[in-house]
């Protein structure tokens, strides 16, 4: 069957992550307990509690350090997956990198990134003009808030080349010792950009962890929310189509963070013996916003 991973990357080396090609298996900490448990969401405030919140982030570090084409590869064959959606975050790796690291390898649909240094406009429309299908945002590693000023500017240059943007959303420590930008993760500070830019189709990452119902109850109001399903729950999930239905919704993974396979059998079971569900779900949704 034909499935697209709407959330993957390459590789992420933020501060502290070292791309390691070597590592071949993803750690079994309290991430992979959260996997076993189909991300029930009784277990999320575990996120925010110290040390869990620690131990969590270590882990994550690890699991980042797996990123690398040949590892993407060698998970998307052992789960089936025929393409994946693959997402830089500025400044910590650019546009150019995921474009050269894509040349000649059609299983991957780069996106772009930008960050708000010189010319950043002029390397994000090079970036979209060179094969680049949405862009990718991140407030919390990026420490720039939703409704900043920035990801306006942005929207606005990428609004001609009529694609998506994917943000990661849902508060989260991506470091041992807290920064103090999990807060930029709050779903509900996206409301204002995605208000402003009804023409632009804007793609909840993680569905807003945590705060899914309120990532649900925006992509109610505004047609032009669609969520990503990683990390989330079957019954979350179940939600999410209940209220915008099944266009809008969409298998995600965010590998190297997480396996392909949980939320792979969350979308499976979430469709059951509706073919047209399960098509939506696993790649048509994304094919059309990606081309």
């Amino acid at each position: 069957m034909k499935v697209i991973d709407a959330h993957a990357h390459l590789e992420l080396p933020i501060p502290g992550v070292t791309t390691n090609p070597e590592r071949k298996r993803q750690p079994m900490g309290l991430m992979w307990e959260f996997e076993l448990l189909k991300f029930n969401p009784v277990l999320w405030p575990l996120n925010g509690l110290e040390p869990s919140r620690t131990l969590i982030s270590v882990e994550n570090q690890f699991r980042l350090s797996m990123g690398c084409p040949e590892n993407l590869l060698r998970f998307m064959d052992h789960h089936g997956i025929e393409r994946s959606v693959v997402l830089p975050v500025a400044p910590f790796v650019s546009a150019r990198r995921y474009l050269e690291e894509c040349r000649g390898q059609d299983r991957f649909i780069p996106f772009a990134t930008a960050y708000p240094d010189d010319g950043w406009e002029m390397d994000l429309k090079e970036a979209m003009e060179a094969g680049c299908r949405g862009v990718k945002i991140n407030p919390i590693l990026q420490r720039i808030a939703p409704e900043d000023d920035f990801y306006m500017n942005l929207a606005e240059v990428v609004r001609p080349y009529k694609r998506p943007i994917i943000s990661h959303t849902g508060p989260f420590d991506y470091y041992t010792i807290a920064d103090g930008y999990r807060c930029y993760g709050d779903v509900r500070r996206f409301e204002k950009l995605v208000a402003a830019f009804p023409d632009i189709p804007f793609i909840f990452g993680h569905s807003g962890l945590a705060g899914a119902q309120m990532a649900i109850d925006i992509a109610g109001r505004y047609s032009n929310v669609y969520l990503e399903t990683s990390f989330q729950s079957a019954g979350r999930v179940r939600k999410a189509l209940g209220t915008i239905g099944k266009r809008r919704v969409m298998f995600g993974s965010d590998w190297p963070e997480s396996n392909q396979k949980t939320a792979l059998s969350i979308a499976r079971k979430v469709a059951g013996f509706d073919k047209d569900l399960l098509d939506n779900l696993l790649w048509r949704n994304i094919e059309e916003l990606v081309g």
